[in-house]
């Protein structure tokens, strides 16, 4: 750099710099090209005009642009709210602060936030088989409780993401991890099917704001060359709250349909409780938060520097026992200009979504292009492997379980059952060409079972659920049903000659299968989540080891 570019980015100091450099030599601006400032004044200049008052620009080949500032008669610059040399100013006081302890609570605290996003994106596939039979769900319905969780977070992370520049990085993140989780704890007490979904669209939308509020805080609270390591970390507990889930359900949940069924007559099921204690991670982020100060670098924009030494100051004192901390008030930016602040609310909301759609408007710009459509390549790519996987590996388990089970299917052909009671449940069997005469069916469950072509005399189906269960071509006399849920569907084909009929109308009239596979479904997901929780934590460090673009073409 030359040293006409370099006095260009100057600010003199009222106070001997940090490094020992002479006055109006600051550390913080070295690194920062005369071009770069052209750039970003070109984008101010209109402001600058209306403000020529107080802040002075040249635009001559030779001179020396500013975005807002003033000179001193030796040319240097006293004042300043250039976004780049604002972000080198920061970028060399977190460097300064150092790294370690108050980082590493800062990860734990915010991962505990992650933790809470991924369980409740993994507990749809836990509490699918509860709700199916309490909300007497059906088919088509069961797949909007995964998609209502997709959705709501695509439009929390709109939200929060514009909220975070806004309001402050901590205070979005407390707002976002606030409304998951209770409206996750909401939802845990919906009676229908209706305000449950309502209640967890709510939560889904909080869900998608903490992991872009949660990376940029831990990014900005942490120097550059530790960020990578930290994210990696706070990826970490992300991958980890699908396993925490399992955990959980494994717990709580009932694992065959069977128990399902018969739990769901509790007032308060385990399904719901699951639900509860799934807030526990969230709720103990929300806690944490409240220690954690706000980013220093949100509180330098919005011209709160006295408040940013002391957080800088903070993290120091945290990370290192003895000394002090050498950036004093003297050494701070000065002040930014703020120019027509909104007076009203209504203005406050106009001005922001204004500012959301502005900031949106030049990612696409011909400076941003490409990065930008390079980093959305990558990030889809990303969430479509990790979410995908998360599917493939839930329908794979259930698929090859369930070819498992039908493999081993028992054939019972041309036999008589007379004077016999059944009051043991009975599956996976298929009865062909069978005689039944005065036998009892009693409190016991039929699941997966076919008769075909059998004969029922004098028999009697008391206290009986079914589960997948047809009787096709067979012929029932003098049968009695009672206090079943067997109906005129379970019936195909069938001769049916004087049959009682005696249960309580039910509003639920649907076939639910009892083979959930819930312990199958905990360990497919432990055996792909553990190698991802040691994939990320792997990516993080060698990112800090080796640079980020040396890692990512390695992956």
């Amino acid at each position: 750099m030359s040293d006409d570019s370099e006095e260009a980015c100057l600010v003199r100091p009222r106070s001997p710099s940090l490094s020992g450099v002479s006055a109006g030599r600051m550390q913080y601006t070295q690194g920062i090209s005369g071009s770069q400032l052209q750039t970003h004044n070109s984008s101010n200049n209109g402001n600058t005009n209306n403000n020529s008052g107080n802040h002075h620009s040249t635009h001559s080949q030779g001179s020396h642009s500013t975005a807002r500032g003033s000179q001193s008669e030796s040319g240097e610059l006293i004042d300043y709210s250039d976004d780049v040399i604002l972000s080198q100013f920061h970028a060399d006081a977190i460097k300064q602060a150092g790294f370690g302890k108050f980082q590493l609570i800062a990860s734990i605290i915010s991962g505990l936030g992650l933790t809470g996003h991924a369980i409740q994106v993994y507990a749809v596939f836990y509490i699918i088989p509860s709700a199916e039979v309490e909300y007497c769900i059906l088919d088509t319905e069961k797949n909007w409780l995964g998609s209502i969780t997709l959705l709501g977070m695509a439009l929390g992370s709109l939200l929060w993401g514009g909220l975070a520049g806004r309001a402050g990085r901590r205070k979005s993140l407390l707002s976002c991890l606030a409304v998951c989780g209770v409206f996750s704890a909401i939802a845990a007490f919906m009676p229908t099917y209706g305000p449950f979904m309502m209640a967890r669209f709510c939560a889904a939308a909080g869900i998608g704001g903490v992991l872009p509020t949660a990376a940029v805080y831990l990014s900005e609270m942490t120097p550059v060359n530790y960020r990578a390591r930290i994210l990696g970390i706070l990826g970490a507990f992300g991958v980890a709250g699908g396993l925490v889930a399992g955990a959980l359900a494994t717990i709580t949940v009932p694992a065959t349909g069977q128990k399902v069924i018969l739990e769901n007559k509790e007032h308060f099921s385990a399904w719901h409780r699951y639900l509860l204690l799934s807030t526990l991670p969230t709720f103990a982020s929300i806690l944490g938060l409240f220690w954690l100060p706000e980013s220093p670098r949100y509180l330098l924009e919005n011209s709160r520097e006295v408040e940013a030494l002391t957080i800088y100051q903070k993290i120091y004192q945290s990370n290192r026992t003895r000394g002090g901390y050498s950036l004093t008030e003297l050494e701070l930016p000065g002040t930014r200009t703020h120019r027509n602040l909104p007076t009203s609310v209504l203005q406050e909301m106009a001005t922001s979504v204004m500012l959301f759609f502005g900031g949106f408007i030049q990612l696409f710009n011909k400076v941003n292009f490409k990065r930008t459509l390079l980093l959305f390549a990558a990030w889809s790519a990303t969430i479509f492997v990790y979410h995908g996987l998360t599917i493939y590996i839930a329908e794979f388990s259930k698929s090859t379980e369930s070819e498992n089970y039908y493999r081993n299917t028992i054939n019972k052909d041309n036999m008589s059952y007379e004077n016999t009671d059944f009051n043991k449940s009975i599956e996976n069997i298929v009865y062909t060409n069978c005689r039944f005469v005065n036998c009892t069916f009693r409190r016991m469950f039929i699941s997966h079972v076919s008769f075909n072509n059998c004969s029922f005399q004098d028999t009697e189906f008391t206290n009986v659920k079914t589960s997948r269960t047809q009787f096709k071509f067979s012929s029932l006399e003098d049968v009695g049903l009672i206090d079943t849920d067997l109906t005129e569907r379970h019936f195909v084909d069938c001769t049916m000659n004087n049959i009682t009929t005696l249960r309580l109308v039910s509003t639920c009239d649907r076939d639910f299968e009892y083979n959930i596979y819930l312990d199958s479904l905990w360990k497919s997901h432990f055996g792909a989540l553990l190698p991802g929780i040691i994939f990320m934590l792997m990516v993080g460090e060698g990112s800090h080891r080796f640079g980020r673009s040396r890692s990512a073409s390695t992956i």
